[in-house]
């Protein structure tokens, strides 16, 4: 089977709670399936890589916006995917006549959600609307009035609202005023940062276990006090524990004390500075989904490379969302962290080894595919490493109950 790279970009609900993932497909080469010759291309992606290497490894407990050609809507393709994981999105490339609508009309009465995009309001397009379940709206292209006189226009029809491009709190914020009821785009590339908070006003406690944790010469006894003293940390810390099949343990663990033996310090402490940041409260759990997934991509990327330990690679992707958890500059976030300083300037300043593999784990998010690099690593083996990545993410999310 030809190797596709597979990205996704979040859709959040109006509570900034995911909704979906749009899935994006790149071939080797760079192209999309849309942009291949033949449409045996697009089935092979969404067959081979969506069913047998499993839905739910890329998207979780979420449903996946997927686009479709017109051949694949035509010869039934997207009636091989769950209906309750699926939305299907028509392009505005798609020619409309009599087959077209025969089809979508077909995916609407088995109980498809159809979703329409960049389309143009004509009279070629009604019979699709009126089967159309959300309307997406370009924010880059239309003003906000534009996108309200738009959403005015399609009031007679019973579809929701996505705003698309969506990249500052401050877009999502307008846009959840004129109604919309998703947005989508990469609402992280830039922090939510609150001009004058000090992260040791509401969080002290966090960052000095954060801190603690993160110490070169903390022994077994005073992590296991420190940990302990946290009745959520401990709580979550032996529950994951027990319940993941990743360790494989045969006996279960009932202290911290005896989790460190098992397991070791370091790992602990691992797993402690990633249960610390479940703490937080941050405004949406997908900050603590994305930090998962970046720092097992950051650790896979350095193996996969041999470039030296990986545990300094996964604490730098773990830790690059602070700025987001926390809405104060990362700087001055890491100045309240003993964190190594190869560690520190790859997550301020995006140096050194650390720094390259975060910047390679942002830009497969991005999909900014151009830029993307590591250490001669194949692009193939880095989209191998973000599936990976991803699909263990949604295995602790949801064993740390954030995921839905």
């Amino acid at each position: 089977m030809q190797e596709f790279l597979i990205g996704r970009q979040q859709i959040f609900d109006r509570n900034l709670d995911i909704f979906a993932y749009e899935l994006l497909f790149r071939d080797a080469q760079g192209r999309g399936p849309q942009e291949t010759e033949a449409t045996d291309a697009s089935n092979e992606v969404i067959v081979n890589s969506l069913l047998e290497e499993g839905l739910n490894k890329v998207v979780g407990p979420h449903r996946a916006f997927i686009n479709f050609t017109r051949e694949n809507l035509l010869n039934g393709t997207a009636h091989l995917l769950p209906k309750d994981k699926v939305v299907i999105e028509i392009l505005e490339s798609v020619a409309i006549d009599d087959a077209l609508i025969g089809a979508v009309q077909a995916l609407a009465r088995d109980g498809y959600t159809i979703a329409l995009d960049d389309f143009v309001l004509s009279d070629p397009w009604l019979p699709v609307i009126k089967l159309a379940h959300i309307v997406k709206l370009d924010i880059l292209n239309m003003s906000p009035e534009t996108g309200r006189k738009y959403m005015e226009l399609l009031g007679r029809f019973s579809v929701k609202f996505l705003a698309e491009k969506v990249e500052t709190h401050e877009q999502y914020i307008e846009y959840r005023t004129m109604g919309c009821d998703y947005f989508q785009g990469y609402l992280f590339s830039r922090p939510h940062v609150v001009q004058g908070k000090k992260t040791h006003h509401g969080h002290h406690a966090v960052v000095r276990l954060l801190a603690e944790i993160n110490r070169a010469d903390v022994d077994v006894g005073e992590l296991a006090q420190i940990i302990s003293t946290d009745a959520r940390l401990s709580y979550k810390l032996l529950r994951y524990l027990n319940t993941s099949a990743a360790f494989g343990l045969r006996k279960k663990i009932e202290t911290i004390r005896h989790a460190i033996v098992m397991l070791g310090l370091n790992e602990t402490k691992r797993w402690a500075s990633l249960l610390a940041l479940v703490s937080f409260p941050a405004e949406s759990k997908e900050i603590i989904v994305v930090s998962l997934s970046r720092a097992k991509m950051c650790e896979r990327l350095a193996v996969a490379a041999h470039r030296g330990s990986s545990d300094e690679f996964f604490l730098t992707g773990l830790m690059s969302m602070l700025d987001h958890m926390l809405g104060a500059p990362l700087d001055e976030i890491i100045e309240d962290l003993p964190l190594a300083d190869a560690v520190a300037r790859a997550l301020v300043n995006r140096e050194g080894v650390l720094g390259e593999a975060l910047n390679c784990v942002i830009d497969y998010e991005h999909w900014s595919l151009d830029t993307l690099r590591f250490s001669e690593l194949p692009v193939t083996e880095i989209g191998r490493a973000y599936r990976e990545s991803v699909a263990w993410a949604n295995e602790v999310a949801a064993s740390l109950d954030l995921a839905g």
